[in-house]
């Protein structure tokens, strides 16, 4: 067996091998609709303008009629504006974009650290995203820890390591300080019906804010999927100590829960990319 990826503590774990695999495999095959979801979230259409304008300027070039009085002119003006601003949109860093298509993968992660960080934290923001069980429920612990989880796939993607089972590994080493060596199938009926039931409704053709709900809702129930490995919840990528000293603070406690969260998650994905270093050696 390979040397614990981050100094697994000696003696015997509070979780089982198994359990802990029987809960990451469902979470890594919802990884897949989820970070799609999140991939193409866009509600302003951003994403397609941006598309659109790449083709514009790889097309041939356009006179422009002298404007003759001052609608003309008006209208010349707006539509120069709006030219730059989709200039700027061709080159941002957005999916389906010529420059997402030159990032390196180092420059995509960070990507997701971006969009994942924001996704979750505006999660919080939506009413009843827990239901009343939520309540009872540390929400951004769990919150944090579906982040956690969704990054370090994301980035396993990236990087070309893209078996449930090598994810597996990955997580647990990422998030938990865990070495697991998965055996069985990792496609098993059980397994789908699990990540069934953390996706939801995710695969219907939703639009707007439907679909930014479920999207919520499904990263949400993977969130407390992980959370069921309680006792080893303490040893996930924790932000900087100064933040979470003030997340105990009123009224910037929760800037510094935000900042901690996001401290941690950035931990997460420094680890997540040096363990895929280290596999593809």
């Amino acid at each position: 067996m390979a040397t614990p990826a981050f100094g697994h503590e000696a003696g015997m774990a509070a979780v089982s091998d198994e359990y802990m695999i029987s809960v990451l495999r469902p979470f890594v095959a919802a990884t897949g609709p989820v970070l799609s979801g999140l991939r193409d979230a866009d509600p302003f259409r951003l994403g397609k303008l941006a598309q659109r304008r790449s083709l514009e300027l790889e097309g041939p070039a356009q006179e422009e009629a002298p404007a003759q009085g001052r609608v003309q002119k008006i209208g010349r003006t707006v539509r120069r504006l709006r030219g730059r601003v989709l200039d700027r949109l061709a080159t941002s860093r957005l999916p389906g974009t010529p420059r997402w298509a030159v990032m390196s993968p180092e420059e995509r992660d960070q990507w997701w650290v971006g969009r994942v960080g924001r996704f979750t934290s505006a999660i919080a923001a939506f009413p009843g995203i827990g239901g009343a069980l939520a309540r009872r429920l540390p929400v951004s612990d769990i919150l944090g820890l579906s982040a956690q989880g969704l990054v370090v796939c994301a980035i396993a993607g990236e990087h070309g390591l893209t078996g449930r089972d090598e994810q597996v590994r990955l997580l647990a080493a990422v998030l938990f300080e865990r070495d697991l060596t998965p055996d069985g199938d990792a496609h098993g009926d059980q397994v789908e019906r699990d990540a069934a039931d953390l996706t939801g409704d995710l695969h219907r053709d939703h639009s707007g804010d439907s679909r930014l709900r479920s999207l919520a809702r499904a990263v949400w129930r993977m969130g407390r999927s992980l959370f069921a490995l309680h006792d080893e919840l303490g040893r996930r990528p924790q932000g900087r100590r100064f933040w979470r000293a003030l997340a105990n603070l009123p009224v910037v406690g929760a800037f510094g829960a935000y900042k901690a969260e996001r401290s941690g998650l950035k931990r997460a994905a420094k680890r997540a990319a040096a363990w895929v270093a280290r596999e593809r050696g």
